[in-house]
Formats: structure tokens, sequence, C-alpha cells
């Protein structure tokens, strides 16, 4: 069967516990798995500040998921989604059109791995008071700007 690439992005209200959000992705995840799908990464973003109020709430509390399944997956699993009254949005975007499954998961797995990895480092490094490099910043080069004087004469 063929299986595509897909990510899910849940918003759930920001006033219910914890243990209620992960139990609304472990549905989803059940539908998933139920039905042929598998599993690539989810991730907690956790509560942040919603760009406008939805249903009188200023923060929601986000979720991630990262799964590859058959087309036809999706609609039932935005359906069980449409079912819950505790999720105020959610977005699902193809990213890959038939993608090889075993290869996607071992990539999956080794990408997990290094955020682990890098988490680790930086809770370490926190713990520490080290900052990490900001290898990310872009420009990346002389922040210095008496140096970069272009044509003919000085300032």
């Amino acid at each position: 069967m063929l299986s595509h690439e897909y990510e899910t992005l849940l918003i759930v209200r920001p006033d219910i516990e914890d243990a209620a959000v992960f139990g609304i992705a472990e549905k989803v995840e059940a539908v998933l798995t139920e039905n042929g799908g598998h599993i690539l990464d989810r991730e907690d973003w956790g509560k942040r500040k919603l760009s406008y109020p939805i249903k009188k709430h200023q923060k929601g509390h986000y979720i991630r998921m990262n799964y590859l399944s058959p087309a036809e997956l999706v609609a039932e699993i935005e359906r069980r989604i449409r079912i819950e009254d505790d999720v105020v949005r959610f977005m699902t975007v193809r990213l890959a059109d038939a993608v090889d499954v075993p290869t996607r998961i071992e990539q999956a797995a080794v990408q997990r791995a290094q955020r682990e990895e890098e988490m680790k480092r930086r809770a370490a490094e926190a713990a520490l008071g080290i900052e990490g490099d900001d290898e990310d910043d872009f420009g990346g080069g002389d922040d210095d700007d008496d140096d970069d004087v272009v044509g003919g004469e000085g300032r």
C-alpha cells in the first residue's frame, strides 16, 4: 500500500490537564497505527500564545505529530480530531508523496536520537551555566561594521 508522509499540528485548550492532552494525542496515534500508519515523531510544544483569540482562549497547548499513512486514513484521523471538544484547531499537511516506509522510519529514528542528544547537551550546559554556540545565527561573519567600508573614502 502506498504511504505518504504527513504532519498534523493540534492546538488543544490550555485549561485542561496535561494528561488529557496526551490522551488526545494517544487516541490519534491509536487510530493511525490500527489502520496501517506509522508514527515517525511526536513533539509537545507546550502552551503558547495564540495569534488571535480562539473560543475566548489566548493560549493553546500545541502538539506536532509526524507520520506515514495512506491518503484515505487522513480523512478518518481528521474526523476523529473534529469529534474532540478540547481541540480548538488542527491542521494536516502532506510533506512527501510515495515514501519508502522502512527507509523513512529509520531516518526518523536517527533524527529523534540526534534531537534527544542535542537536548541533553543543552540541558547539561544550562546546568553548568555555559552558554551554547549559536551556530544557527544569521550572518555568522564579522559583526564589527568598522571594517566594511565600500568604495573610496571612509566615513
